[in-house]
């Protein structure tokens, strides 16, 4: 009978050792799900200020280009005024015939031709959502490219699906998606669907902002 006490004492001193390991073993599993989360998050976040970085700078360069596209039109249009200037007047003060003189005031009315349009860039991101779905686009070069307006180029990428935005509400948009990721209510990647979401949030926020 003491041998039966003593087996069974010892079972019971295994069963509660088995509990506390498998509790123990419990506590781990939960403590370093927590901590791939954390790492994670972080990683995640990191990935959002990295890409605002190169988008910036992708930004730059692109304002840049608009720059010099300008200042190049200028010049043309400058050397090209001042050609049909020249060659409006001269028809105009010594030809008598009608063609030539309709033809010299078409010349000095149209100095220049068509106004085109130089400088708006816009970060545009598409239906892969972010972040593989963002890229830069130089709205006025489409405009020229397709001899359009610049509003309809953009009624054209929203009717698309693209969600486009200036650089301010770019910036605006990654410091909200790095602290809804760092406290764990998002992860990457995140739908154009969500961001179109947050982007109504942020804009609704703003507005009761300006009314009070």
């Amino acid at each position: 009978m003491e041998g039966l006490t003593l087996d069974n004492a010892n079972l019971e001193n295994l069963r509660d050792q088995a509990m506390r390991l498998t509790s123990a073993g419990l506590s781990l599993t939960t403590l370093f799900a927590d901590e791939a989360s954390r790492l994670n998050r972080k990683d995640e976040t990191s990935r959002l200020i990295a890409l605002h970085s190169s988008i910036s700078q992708q930004l730059d360069q692109a304002k840049s280009s608009e720059d010099a596209a300008s200042y190049g039109h200028s010049q043309a249009k400058l050397i090209t005024s001042l050609g049909g200037l020249i060659v409006g007047s001269a028809l105009k003060m010594t030809s008598k015939d009608k063609q030539l003189l309709a033809f010299s005031d078409h010349l000095l009315k149209n100095l220049g031709g068509k106004r085109r349009p130089f400088g708006m860039v816009l970060v545009c991101i598409g239906p892969k959502g972010l972040p593989d779905g963002v890229e830069v686009v130089s709205i006025s070069r489409l405009a020229r490219e397709s001899d359009r307006d610049e509003p309809e180029v953009i009624n054209k990428l929203q009717q698309r699906g693209c969600l486009l935005f200036s650089e301010k509400e770019l910036s605006l948009l990654i410091d909200r998606l790095v602290d809804d990721v760092r406290e764990g209510r998002l992860c990457l990647p995140i739908s154009r669907e969500k961001l179109s979401g947050i982007t109504a949030s942020n804009k609704s926020k703003l507005r009761s902002k300006k009314v009070e």
